[in-house]
Order: C-alpha cells, then structure tokens, then sequence
C-alpha cells in the first residue's frame, strides 16, 4: 500500500514537471481522501494550485503536521509577507560640491531562485535534503529528484487543455485503484468470499431453469404451474432418477419449481437492496450535509418510519394486494427500511465523513454543495451503503417468504410458496412425512440465501469501517 502511494506521489511530481497542475491536483486529492495527514501530499498540493489563498491553506496544513518543515515555513512567510515599497530616491548632497561622486559598481546578475519540489526519501541517510524536511544539512545537488520545476508563479505556464476521454481515463484510474484496494480488505475474510459463492450458487440456478425448460426438459412433464409426469404413480413421488427432487401432491417436479422460485426471489432482493441504498443514502447525505432544519426535518421523518416494521407493513399490503409483483413489494420494503434504520445510520457515518480535513479542503479549494456531495462525500458513503443494501436483501425476501407462507399467494411464486403448499396438501398425501422432501429443499434456500448475503455485509462492513482499516494498515 505504502508503495502505491508512493507512486502516486511521484506520478503527481512527473505531472508538475510537464505543467499539468490540474492533473497533479486530482491524483493529491486522491491521496489526501485516504491520507488526510500526508504532509507530502500537502506540499506537493500548495505547488499544483494556483490561488495564493489556497496555496497558503496547503502550507498551513503541512505545518500543523509537522511544524520543522523548513521549506514549507519559508515559503509561507513569502506568501504572508506584505509588498515592501520602493525606496524613495536619496537626496541629492549639496552641502560638500567638491566631493567626488563615484557610481557603485554594478554586481553580476544571479538567476532567480526557485523552490524545490517536496520529494520524500526513503530514510534518512546520504541525499537527505533539509531543505524540505528539515533533516541535517546536505548540499541539494546530492538529492536525484532535486529538479527546478515549472511551478505556478515561477515560471508561465501554457495553457493545457484535455479531451473528456483523458479525464475519463483518469478518474477511471482512480477508481480501479480503490476498488483493487477495497477488494483486498475483503478478500482477507474467508467467510465473505464464502458467501459470494453461495450466491453465484443461487445466480446459477436462476439461469438454469429456463435453459433447462427450453432444452433438456419436456415441458408437459417439468412446467412448474402445470407440469404432471404421469408415468409416477401416486404423487407425491419421492427423489429419483427422473425428479431429483421427487414431485409434489399436484405431481410438480420439485427441482423445477425450487429453480422458477430463485429468480422472482433475485428480482425482489435486489430491488429492495438499491431502493435501501438510494433513500437512505439520499436522505442520509442531504442530513448530514446541511445540517439545521434540514438534518431536523429529515431525523424526524427517519424516526416516524423506525416505528413501523417494514416486514409487517409488507404483510399487511400482501394481504390487500395479492397480485403485487416481486418489483412493488421489493420497493416497498426497500423505501421503508431506507426512510427509517439505514437513514439513521448512514446519517451518523456522513456525519463523521463530513468532519474529516479533506471535506473542508474541498470548501476551500471553491468547491460547490453538488460537486462536494458527489465528489467526496458520496464515494465515501458507498462500502456502507453496500452494507445496508446486503442486509435488506435477507429481510426482504424472508418477509416475501412469510406472506407467501401464510398462503396470501400471488402469480408470482417463491420459496414460501413451495413451504405453504407443501402444508396445505400435506394431509392429501397418502404416506406419512411424505412431504419433506418438498419442505426441506425450500427451507434450505431460504437459509442459505439469507447466509450468502449477511456473508458479503460481514466482508463490506471490514472495508466500511475505518477502525478495521487502520489496524490493518498498521499490521
């Protein structure tokens, strides 16, 4: 990680040195969005822009940082300093005429000087310039990345303008980089790379069905609704060559209708998981950003819908409206659960993200409410945004599962459709427990859908939680 920054740093510097101040400033940003602290960064940002204010803002945080930085104290006082008025012109001595007047000899004219980049080296050895860091003198000329650079306010700098695709490939950069970086806080849990293969497992089983139906099956025989194998006699039949999972009372392959149930149970998970996501980071940002009466009205709102249980209001709507699709339902519950926990809790995360040093750069550096909200404080909100959308999944589909088992059915069928039937035609079968080949198979999907998902939010929570974070960058 250490090495990454580095070269992110130095990549910065390669970009002062061909006068793409604006380039160099974006990849700063990055770095002090992860690294609020980095007084290299700081230096590095108070060359790359071209305010003075906002240059003597940089210096000043790399001074709080660390107070011995030479250079960037020399700098500031120049930038501080005010304009010194020329010296009036010396009165002509008329009271010695026969004195001589010799003219001063001219002096040889020096080249300006210009500041140096802050380079940090690895450790404090031979090459170590105290110019910039303040260590024991060394000549500069022993320091390799000691360049004059084309700094604002040194030297004019052309103008540099770039196509949106340039900017595109570099926010992209920038964004491959924190996934790769976030991928590896949660690949370090084995128990969340578990739960992505359990739901590539259920993503399978929703693809195969149709494939199946299309393909391999006949559908007279296989049709989840109206399928029928009448070459078993009774039904229902148990597991076997021909039903993997043997049929129901009505005769239903059970394997076919445990496939058709995976995908409606998907489309009602993942709806529900993005309306979590959107409602409660919206209304969580908006909170957390402009505070006052807004963060009131909003807390308030957010307190109203806590009082009511989004899987009773999903119960209750099931029950009136039985026809509601997967969509409806998972929208539904996801607006509610949004509105009410996930609000409060992403609101007290913006707030923390909100108070951080880079937040109030940003104001400084001139930035916009929208550009702010969208720029910095909504990619910090995501990994925990991720987190929500994971556990509404499991609430959602399990209050799905409950109204389908208290047998208010609709045309769409689930895994409690599968338990409620199983039940309602339990006392039609002939055998004794004949059923629990039906039960078992819906149950187990329930159980482990619901694990794959809590699974991925244990991995997400690692790389939302800045404590975990940090004791892992330390180790």
């Amino acid at each position: 990680m250490d090495q990454s920054r580095t070269d992110r740093l130095d990549r910065a510097l390669e970009l002062l040195r061909a006068g793409k101040g604006e380039e160099a400033s974006v990849l700063l940003a990055a770095i002090l969005t992860r690294e609020p602290d980095n007084e290299r960064a700081w230096h590095t940002l108070s060359y790359a822009l071209e305010d003075r204010e906002r240059q003597i803002y940089a210096l000043q945080r790399v001074l709080k940082i660390n107070p011995q930085n030479r250079a960037a104290g020399s700098r500031l006082r120049k930038l501080t300093m005010p304009a010194i008025p020329p010296a009036a012109p010396v009165p002509e001595d008329r009271g010695a005429p026969d004195r001589e007047v010799h003219a001063p000899e001219p002096r040889p004219s020096l080249p300006p000087k210009r500041p140096l980049p802050p380079s940090q080296p690895a450790a404090k050895g031979p090459g170590y310039s105290s110019q910039v860091w303040g260590a024991r003198p060394v000549a500069v000329a022993a320091v390799p990345s000691a360049k004059i650079l084309p700094f604002p306010g040194t030297a004019p700098m052309p103008a540099v303008t770039h196509s949106r695709w340039h900017w595109f490939r570099i926010r992209a950069g920038l964004a491959w980089h924190r996934l790769k970086m976030d991928w590896a806080v949660f690949a370090q849990s084995r128990l969340a790379i578990l739960g992505i293969l359990l739901l590539l497992l259920f993503g399978a089983m929703a693809i195969a069905h149709p494939i199946l139906i299309n393909t391999v099956w006949p559908r007279g025989i296989y049709d989840p609704v109206t399928g029928f194998d009448m070459a078993i006699f009774p039904h229902p039949a148990s597991p076997g060559p021909g039903h993997l999972l043997g049929t129901d009372t009505l005769g239903r392959d059970v394997l076919s209708m445990l496939l058709a149930a995976t995908t409606p149970t998907f489309i009602l998970g993942l709806t529900a998981a993005l309306a979590t996501a959107v409602v409660g980071t919206a209304m969580s940002v908006t909170a957390a950003y402009f505070r006052g009466m807004v963060d009131t009205i909003i807390t308030n709102v957010a307190d109203v819908f806590l009082l009511f249980p989004a899987p009773v209001i999903m119960v209750i709507i099931g029950a009136r409206f039985r026809d509601l699709g997967p969509v409806p339902l998972g929208l539904i519950y996801g607006f509610v659960t949004g509105a009410g926990a996930t609000a409060l809790v992403m609101r007290a995360h913006a707030l923390q993200v909100v108070s951080r040093p880079y937040m109030e750069a940003a104001k400084v550096a001139g930035g916009g409410a929208v550009h702010i909200i969208t720029k910095h404080l909504l990619p910090a909100m995501l990994p925990l945004a991720a987190l929500q959308m994971m556990i509404a999944v499991t609430g959602a589909v399990v209050a799905d599962g409950f109204i389908s088992f208290f047998g208010l059915t609709r045309t769409a069928s689930n895994w409690g459709t599968l338990i409620y039937d199983a039940f309602v035609y339990a006392d039609i079968s002939t055998a004794a427990g004949a059923t629990w080949h039906m039960l078992l198979p819906a149950a187990l999907c329930f159980s482990l859908f619901a694990m794959g998902f809590y699974l991925v939010s244990r991995g997400l929570h690692r790389v939302a939680s800045p404590t975990i974070r940090e004791e892992q960058a330390v180790a």
